[in-house]
């Protein structure tokens, strides 16, 4: 496989925190492990928030076609963006 851009830039987050927002409302913060062509994301170490809940659930896979935004929240840790 051919590292693009894009590839790269997706590799440079693993292992930084991420938040993403589902489409039933729920954000899940967590560590970004892992993204496949269909957009499902993995993260480990993950919070659930919905409302005014938290929860612990550890290792979650958000389906891509729940995706409703990513974000990365941990560029200014990153040695890349320093």
């Amino acid at each position: 496989m051919v590292d693009t851009p894009k590839i790269q830039q997706l590799r440079s987050y693993l292992n930084l925190k991420a938040k993403i927002t589902a489409s039933d409302g729920r954000i899940f913060i967590g560590t970004f492990m892992c993204i496949d062509k269909y957009k499902n994301i993995i993260l480990s170490q993950t919070e659930e928030f919905r409302s005014s809940e938290k929860r612990f659930v550890g290792l979650v896979m958000i389906p891509g076609k729940h995706l409703i935004k990513a974000e990365i929240e941990d560029l200014d840790l990153s040695p890349q963006y320093t």
